[in-house]
């Protein structure tokens, strides 16, 4: 995952520590700012997308506290690192939306393990390999699909429909956006039907009973919903 795609931002009022976190990151291989502020620090996220921030949190001007909500609202992946070890400025700070805690001193090799388990993660939200629900498995590369451990052979166009309804997590999949996804089209003629012999067809190989479906469930003049939970993996 440390590629040279991935881009890092250090915020620390302490010189030495951002040079020792540039000198690290960058050999293992990141693009680094380093900014000392939390005035930078936002500036500098409105102008780049980041993968990671390590945000100290005692910084002067707007604290580590204000600059973690501020980022976290635009969906910034954030590293808090922090001479304060007390339990709860470590709960306030993954409170405040840092996905980690790192005390000050802290040990290299573990930064950056960190760092790299942080940025894999978002990797893989980002692009997920698999979709995983109940009792439901597809593996997006193999485009193989599991129901309760047995492989289920599904149509080119149920998978399809299968995919975006769980990649939706929860949200309605319009008959327009159906169309335009499955079949790659914006004739409507006949179109409500076929989605609906198809979305029937699909029942009958995933939903445990598909004249009562619980997971692939309609929504009355709009759509349809996956109505389960999704990882993404």
């Amino acid at each position: 995952m440390n590629s040279v795609h991935n881009k890092i931002l250090v915020v620390d009022d302490e010189p030495h520590i951002l040079n020792i976190l540039e000198f690290l990151l960058m050999d293992e291989g990141y693009r680094v700012t380093t900014v000392e502020t939390g005035e930078e620090a936002l500036e500098v996220c409105d102008e780049n997308n980041f993968d990671l921030v390590v945000l100290d949190l005692a910084l002067p001007g707007i604290d580590g506290f204000t600059v973690c909500r501020t980022m976290q609202k635009k969906g910034v992946p954030i590293l808090m690192l922090s001479s304060h070890d007390e339990e709860e400025y470590v709960i306030a700070g993954l409170e405040t939306g840092a996905l980690d805690y790192v005390r000050k001193p802290f040990n290299h090799r573990e930064l950056i393990l960190r760092i790299s388990n942080l940025i894999g993660r978002k990797s893989r939200e980002s692009n997920p390999t698999r979709l995983r629900s109940g009792h439901i498995e597809i593996n997006l590369e193999s485009e193989q699909v599991l129901c309760r451990g047995e492989m289920v052979r599904l149509t080119p166009t149920e998978y399809l429909l299968l995919v975006l309804l769980m990649q939706k997590q929860g949200a309605v999949a319009s008959w327009e956006e159906i169309l335009q996804k499955v079949w790659g089209s914006e004739e409507w003629d006949g179109a409500k039907q076929l989605i609906k012999v198809n979305i029937r067809r699909l029942r009958t190989k995933v939903e445990s009973n598909p004249r009562e479906p619980e997971l692939i469930v309609s929504q009355w003049g709009r759509g349809y919903r996956f109505s389960e939970k999704v990882t993404l993996l």
